[in-house]
């Protein structure tokens, strides 16, 4: 074998070694939603969720809405949230995020049982079986405020550039009254020619 051939032979031989190498990252834990979390550009990524959700509680509780209700905590009905983007994720982690603040700090308490497609069916059926039997509290249990909201997006393009913006958008309705009583929009916008890491 020629020097030139063995020397190409090594060569290639390191490339490839080289390129398993970084190739092949092991798994392991990251901070959720940190600094080291993949970006993508075109979805949601868990950063976005946890960012909107931050950014509409803290809005929500700067206006004391919550503590002008007629109950306290006040009764909150989980309305229609949806999803108007290319991007296939679970539009209730936004909500659930906001509602592990507002339920455990005790000033909010959510309607699981309402409406055709309750959030717990058992809890509905116990309700409904009390109320027929006359053994359920004499609270009607009437929720104050129903949530509802639109996650959108819009898109642009510069040659390789692409740019995505997604909005979260909530409305808060009075129940007593159905006049919207607050409401919120988050922008997330990504850029980039393809995804990455810890950006």
């Amino acid at each position: 074998m020629s020097f030139i051939r063995a020397s190409t032979l090594v060569t290639s031989t390191i490339l490839v070694g080289g390129a398993l190498t970084f190739g092949c990252q092991p798994a392991r834990y990251i901070e959720t939603g940190g600094t080291e979390s993949i970006v993508s550009v075109g979805q949601v990524d868990i950063q976005d969720v946890r960012k909107a959700a931050s950014g509409m509680l803290q809005s929500m509780l700067a206006t004391g809405v919550l503590e002008k209700s007629e109950h306290h905590p006040a009764r909150l009905l989980i309305g229609s949230i949806v999803n108007d983007t290319s991007s296939q994720f679970d539009v209730g982690e936004v909500i659930y995020r906001m509602r592990e603040d507002l339920v455990n700090s005790g000033q909010a308490q959510v309607d699981t049982t309402y409406g055709s497609t309750p959030e717990d069916k058992t809890a509905q059926d116990v309700a409904k079986r009390r109320a027929f039997t006359g053994q359920g509290s004499s609270d009607t249990g009437e929720p104050d405020f129903s949530l509802s909201g639109r996650i959108t997006q819009m898109k642009a393009s510069a040659g390789n550039m692409r740019q995505t913006t997604y909005t979260f958008r909530l409305t808060l309705t009075d129940l007593s009254t159905g006049r919207e009583v607050w409401t919120k929009t988050v922008d997330m916008t990504k850029q980039g020619t393809k995804n990455a890491v810890g950006m």
